[in-house]
């Protein structure tokens, strides 16, 4: 007599979809977080990298960092414009030299001068990181975090311009180098400055931390005033920081500079708890100059050099 076997039933079948749809729903949350850790690993290795080529442009020029010529006369002087990062740009492919970008305050082309009548006051922190693309010391897809959801600048005439195309083509900041030397990025400076880092919240957002916010605060709290680049706009789960010894970390809050301080805001209030920890919105002072630098005004009329400004 022939046995029949006895196949699954449409119940068991179901049981077995639901099972394997459970396990995808359990793994792809953690697959989705391995992707983003790699991603950080790769932001950081770009810091590190582009901290070995800051070191190597400083050491063929007197010890300091890159730091983009400026009219030092504009800094505090209205109506000079704030340093806003990279204003948005107009389509077309600026690796022409007579394509509407060269117009543009911060897309200057070798035809301009560095120091011509609007530029000197469109102070654009990004232009130093810039410089290091010019040199051959980088390239501009080393600025991109995998993170951010940039792109990297594809011009190829970089001896062109003195700028990333826009915004959306880097992704890190830059310690503000318009003001005294003894603020600007160098070889010279305390190696626990943080002179880099995630592009911060500033840039897209006017909103401040609460004035309780301070060390013990849970990072969760500190999402919103964290480098948007992993995790988004007011959702940042931190950001990787550059310091001037050329090693970077990856940070939960931003209270990293020296003594608390928070790298993405001005430090003021005589460098109190809430000025180092809170600080001042980086474009602007209440009453002071347009054009902030970092650690301006903390003690009345003199300045904290131990003020770490990270921009954008």
């Amino acid at each position: 007599m022939r046995k029949t076997s006895k196949g699954f039933t449409l119940i068991e079948l179901l049981v077995v979809v639901a099972i394997i749809a459970l396990l995808i729903s359990i793994l792809l949350p953690s697959l989705a977080r391995a992707r983003e850790l790699a991603k950080r690993l790769v932001c950081a290795a770009n810091m590190k990298g582009i901290a070995t080529s800051m070191k190597i442009y400083a050491n063929e020029n007197e010890e300091n960092w890159p730091t983009p010529s400026f009219d030092e006369g504009v800094l505090g002087v209205d109506p000079a414009i704030v340093y806003t990062g990279i204003p948005p740009m107009p389509g077309g492919d600026c690796a022409e030299i007579d394509d509407p970008c060269q117009g543009t305050p911060n897309r200057l082309t070798e035809s301009q001068s560095a120091l011509g009548d609007k530029p000197t006051v469109e102070l654009s922190v990004t232009r130093a990181y810039w410089l290091l693309v010019r040199s051959g010391e980088t390239t501009a897809k080393q600025f991109i975090c995998p993170s951010s959801g940039d792109n990297a600048d594809l011009t190829e005439q970089i001896d062109l311009f003195y700028d990333f195309f826009s915004a959306a083509n880097i992704s890190y900041g830059y310690q503000v180098p318009f003001g005294p030397r003894e603020t600007r990025a160098s070889e010279n400076i305390d190696p626990r400055m943080p002179l880099g880092a995630d592009h911060g919240p500033y840039s897209v957002s006017s909103g401040m931390p609460p004035d309780d916010f301070d060390q013990q605060t849970a990072p969760r709290l500190w999402q919103p005033y964290n480098s948007p680049n992993h995790g988004g706009t007011s959702a940042g789960e931190g950001q990787n920081v550059l310091y001037a010894d050329g090693h970077a970390s990856f940070e939960r809050k931003p209270l990293v500079g020296i003594d608390g301080d928070n790298i993405y805001s001005l430090m003021d209030r005589d460098a109190s708890f809430v000025g180092r920890f809170i600080g001042s919105h980086p474009e602007g002072t209440s009453g002071g100059p347009s054009d902030p630098f970092p650690g301006q005004l903390t003690f009345g009329d003199r300045h904290a050099n131990t003020d770490s400004l990270i921009w954008p």
